[in-house]
């Protein structure tokens, strides 16, 4: 699977590949996106020591850089294209001007919920009740819209970094099946147009890397239920700010020999966000701030996450540098905490493809009794485009 992966993203390199009609009317079109990214641990450290510890399956000092499929560069790897590498296409069938179906594959070089296999993130129907109608309503699988980059994580020339802070962005459950609406408006005679989304559904995710491989060795399955959110969000061509909250339920399970072992069971959780950002001339900030509370006094249940990030960056032609720091942590003992400090460099240059390079330096704040992710730093490199 790995070497289709890399004969494909070497085509769209040598740019063979271009956004294509699939029938003579363009009713059926294909695009995608592909990212082919290398990184390397330079150094590393846990609980102030820097002799080499294992944590679960890798072998530190190593840095995590993608929580859902468990994407960890390991200092005595060298250089890593299998982590976070990925091609996905999107295909889109217009049956009438209203009405249109969108399915999206992607392939990961790592993939542990799937084996690598490609998987469908996205397969859904769009209607609209006439060609210009501010109503937009869906059904079907998705991403769920917790972030700002939710919608195009993984479409790496969508935003400056190589990847998104992981301080940040990554959850077990990623996905949700069910549907949405959407309206836009114009706020007056201003600038500003402003959009109102809500989402409601649910997902299962068996076995995933997220709680198997990262927390608990054993296979673990969660699911969560009764998803709904809203999200409001105005822009005006400079200012882009987006609130977000969105509530379910959260079950957490091992098989046992005579039936799941719970570990949450039905839990109501709730997550809210805020992310403000700005393009100005030559200068961009990004900024995201966002809360994950799950708590039941009665269970002993205190599960407060509190996560965050700045990023200023400024284009200089065909180059844009980028500043960010990120961080995020729990409120109870035993906590995890994580504070990264982050410069990047894009180049765009050629249509539609970036080559980016980022150097991370990460600090390992939790207070576990034993080493977890530890201290690293981090040096990545990613090749990013569309067709």
């Amino acid at each position: 699977m790995k070497k289709h992966l890399w004969a494909l993203a070497a085509m769209l390199v040598a740019g063979s590949a271009g956004a294509m009609n699939l029938s003579e009317d363009g009713s059926l079109r294909l695009t995608g996106f592909y990212s082919i990214t290398a990184a390397k641990v330079l150094s590393g450290s846990a609980q102030g020591s820097s002799a080499p510890w294992q944590y679960q399956e890798w072998k530190c000092p190593c840095s995590m850089q993608a929580w859902e499929y468990a994407a960890v560069y390991e200092k005595g790897e060298g250089w890593q294209f299998d982590q976070e590498s990925l091609l996905g296409v999107q295909i889109r069938k217009e049956f009438s001007p209203t009405l249109s179906a969108t399915a999206q594959l992607v392939m990961r070089a790592r993939n542990p919920n799937r084996h690598s296999t490609p998987t469908v993130d996205w397969a859904y129907a769009t209607w609209q009740p006439h060609a210009d109608s501010a109503w937009t309503f869906q059904a079907g699988k998705f991403r769920i819209p917790l972030y700002y980059y939710s919608d195009y994580l993984y479409i790496g020339y969508a935003y400056p970094w190589v990847r998104p802070a992981p301080d940040v962005y990554g959850w077990p459950i990623y996905a949700y099946v069910g549907g949405n609406a959407s309206y836009r408006m114009q706020l007056g005679e201003s600038g500003w147009a402003a959009t109102v989304h809500g989402w409601a559904g649910g997902y299962e995710q068996k076995n995933d890397a997220y709680d198997t491989l990262i927390y608990y060795t054993t296979p673990t399955h969660e699911k969560w239920k009764n998803i709904t959110g809203l999200s409001v969000s105005a822009n005006n061509g400079i200012f882009d700010v987006r609130g977000m909250f969105m509530t379910y339920k959260d079950s957490l399970w091992q098989d046992g020999a005579t039936g799941p072992v719970m570990l949450i069971d039905r839990q109501r959780t709730r997550i809210k966000g805020i992310s403000a950002n700005m393009d100005y001339q030559d200068w961009l900030v990004r900024t995201e701030v966002d809360r994950y509370e799950q708590v039941d006094p009665g269970k002993g249940l205190n599960g407060v996450y509190k996560y965050a990030l700045f990023g200023v960056g400024y284009q200089m032609g065909a180059f844009t540098p980028m500043l960010t720091y990120s961080r995020y942590t729990t409120v109870a003992e035993p906590i995890e905490a994580r504070s990264t400090k982050y410069a990047s460099l894009r180049w765009d240059f050629r249509k539609n493809m970036a080559l980016k390079a980022q150097y991370d330096i990460s600090k390992d704040k939790s207070h576990y009794s034993y080493p977890f992710f530890g201290d690293s730093k981090l040096l990545s490199l990613s090749l990013q485009g569309t067709f």
